[in-house]
């Protein structure tokens, strides 16, 4: 959960609650888990460009590359230390903190996309409202023939709670970590949404000053889709439970999840137009 710490400092603004990740690597090693399922969409969209916004240490990319090497690849990420990281481990992706640059690169491209993975709590957790509207008008650029979005997502017809027993959940919670979360979101009986979150995060205590901190789940499925302009429709969607995810909750707490966690979305420009 790192992506845009740095991002208010790029748009000249003052940045919002920052804390720095202590432990860049053990970060990177949690992000690649699960990177098939976050590389959903190769076989449902072709484009010949694909921009990571938030590319970390280059990770994903060097896995889109080995399954279809053809596909020409931008690393986009603000974090100077990431973008070293990603020039020592794969230097024949390219990678820039420059918005501008992106968008000339991809201007030679006929079907260029934008890979949002993970990465749209960490905007609204670290930016201002004027800067979160910015970053959703650079996402839906003319510029773009798809918007491909992998995230955690909740609905908001789940915010009641369901069958999960909250009580089983909180024995076999660390009590010190539960306390700090409770503490600064409220009660994870609260509601639904506030339980999921918590089991959304537990397990991410490496960084856990600046994770307790994020907002996992600072919009719904429904909200997503109204940012969604006329222009633009949804060519896929998948709203599900992650089932590494499912696993591990049933491991650790013995409760079964029942309501969809992630969202996998292929969102298509119906106006552009090939150059």
């Amino acid at each position: 959960m790192r992506f845009l710490v740095k991002y208010n400092k790029f748009l000249n603004e003052k940045r919002l609650g920052e804390s720095p990740v202590a432990q860049v690597d053990n970060y990177n090693i949690s992000m690649s888990k699960g990177v098939r399922d976050k590389i959903f969409f190769l076989d449902k969209v072709s484009p010949d460009c694909i921009v990571d916004f938030g590319s970390a240490d280059g990770f994903m990319l060097s896995e889109i590359k080995k399954i279809n090497p053809n596909i020409n690849l931008i690393g986009y990420d603000i974090d100077d230390e990431m973008i070293s990281k990603s020039m020592i481990k794969h230097p024949d992706i390219f990678v820039t903190n420059d918005w501008n640059v992106v968008m000339s690169k991809i201007s030679k491209y006929k079907k260029p996309a934008v890979f949002l993975s993970s990465v749209i709590h960490e905007v609204y957790s670290y930016s201002t409202g004027k800067n979160i509207n910015k970053f959703w008008n650079d996402i839906y650029s003319e510029n773009f023939k798809w918007v491909i979005i992998r995230d955690m997502m909740p609905s908001k017809y789940f915010e009641k709670m369901n069958i999960l027993d909250v009580n089983k959940i909180k024995q076999h919670s660390n009590p010190s970590y539960l306390k700090d979360f409770e503490e600064y979101w409220g009660d994870i009986g609260r509601d639904y949404r506030n339980l999921l979150h918590w089991l959304l995060k537990y397990k991410y205590t490496n960084n856990w000053e600046r994770e307790l901190k994020e907002n996992y789940l600072p919009i719904t499925l429904e909200t997503l889709k109204e940012k969604i302009p006329p222009n633009w429709k949804i060519i896929y969607e998948d709203h599900y439970i992650y089932e590494y995810f499912k696993k591990l909750i049933k491991n650790d707490f013995g409760v079964e999840l029942v309501d969809p966690t992630h969202l996998k979305m292929i969102i298509e420009n119906e106006s552009y137009k090939s150059k």
